[in-house]
Parts: structure tokens; sequence; C-alpha cells
């Protein structure tokens, strides 16, 4: 069994395609556990050591300076902020930023996690604007999780995320990066316990590998230059 600890920007090809690919040509199952990097930082920081680490780049090398993770880490996909919206329902007059935060402004609900590098981003954006109090006034603020759940059971009707969580949620969605001058750009990287057996470095090697690549591009991913 190898353990894997993944952030939810890689969950959908990671489930679907690349961990049944892996267990096909192994002898050995993963078990992986997806939240935002910040929680798995603490539940590793707290002791826990999973056999492979797959998060934001920065956290990932941090582990590996610390000896958690072998050196060097591996980086895999870089991942856009996006938004979602119904389908049918009206967007952003343009794409520029103000008619971005106009658009958050008049809706009905904005959902976004509080946790994850996408929300932190997020409210880092509308506290510059001077807008984080009147989204939060009716916001659904999530602890952890895919915001776009609540786009589907109607709780809200925008969903900020990073643009691969926000496709991995099924529904009939609009999805749409931020515009340029409110994006934030985040790589992530996979990492390896030291002395680990075999088939965890397998595994991070699939992730490296050109069939991962094409994988986490059809997700939304962008591959890292």
């Amino acid at each position: 069994m190898v353990s894997v600890y993944s952030g939810f920007v890689v969950r959908q090809p990671l489930v679907e395609h690349l961990i049944p690919l892996f267990e096909e040509t192994h002898d050995a199952r993963i078990d992986p556990a997806f939240a935002p990097t910040t929680v798995l930082l603490e539940r590793i920081t707290a002791g826990e050591r999973p056999d492979v680490v797959i998060g934001v780049a920065s956290v990932v090398r941090d582990l590996a300076e610390r000896g958690l993770l072998t050196s060097p880490v591996r980086e895999i996909a870089v991942s856009a902020v996006g938004y979602a919206r119904p389908a049918g329902a009206p967007g952003p007059a343009d794409d520029s930023a103000d008619a971005f935060l106009s658009y958050l402004s008049d809706a009905r609900a904005v959902a976004y996690s509080l946790s994850g590098a996408s929300g932190i981003h997020f409210m880092t954006v509308l506290r510059e604007r001077g807008l984080l109090d009147r989204i939060d006034e009716r916001a659904v603020r999530l602890e952890s999780g895919l915001t776009a759940h609540a786009l589907a059971d109607g709780r809200a009707d925008v969903a900020v995320q990073q643009i691969s969580e926000l496709r991995s949620v099924p529904g009939s969605h609009v999805i749409a990066p931020l515009p340029e001058e409110l994006q934030s750009y985040a790589r992530f990287a996979v990492g390896v316990r030291p002395q680990v057996g075999p088939d965890a470095q397998d595994f991070a090697d699939l992730l490296c590998s050109a069939r991962a690549r094409e994988r986490f591009e059809a997700a939304g991913l962008s591959v890292p230059s």
C-alpha cells in the first residue's frame, strides 16, 4: 500500500486515470487522501508520514529541506484560479478586472475555500479591493473541499477555485479563468518520503511522465516550463 497525500488540484486525473493505471501495472494499491496543501502540511507537521506528497511546490520543497521528503522534488503541473457559473446564467460584462469584481458584487452568493491556495489568494484580492466584507455577507465559505458543489446544489451562483478543481465537479457549468490582473498561478510538485519502497517512487515517476502530463492538461492544468 502506497499512502499519498495530495491537494485537490490533481484529484480528477489521479482518481480517474493515473491511480488505476498504476494499479494495473503494479502489485500495489494507492491509498490517497485529498485536502488543501495547508491542511496536508498541518497533518505532516503533527507527525503523519505519507509515502508520497503532492502539493504547492514551495511547501513540498520546504518538507524536503526539513528531511521529510527526498530532494530534489519535481514539479508536475501549474494551475490557474478560475470561476464557475451555471450554464445560461449571465457572466461579467467583459474580461476586465473591474467587470469581474462588479459581477461578484452583484452575485447572490459566491463560494470559495478558506484553506486552499486559491481561496487565500481570492480573499487577498477582495481585501485589497475593499470588497471582502461585502462579498462575505452572503458568501459560502468552505473550510475545505470543492467549491463548485455549492454551485451544483444552489447555495451559490459563482464558485471560485483552481480551474482543475472546478472542472472535477459534474454539472453544466461555465468555467473561465480570473482576469489576468487578478490571476495567481500555483505550481505543484511531488515528493517522496526518504527510504520508502520502490512502488512509491514508481508512482511519483508516473506523475512526471508524458502520459500524466496529458491527463493534467486535459484537466485544465499547464505543464511546468
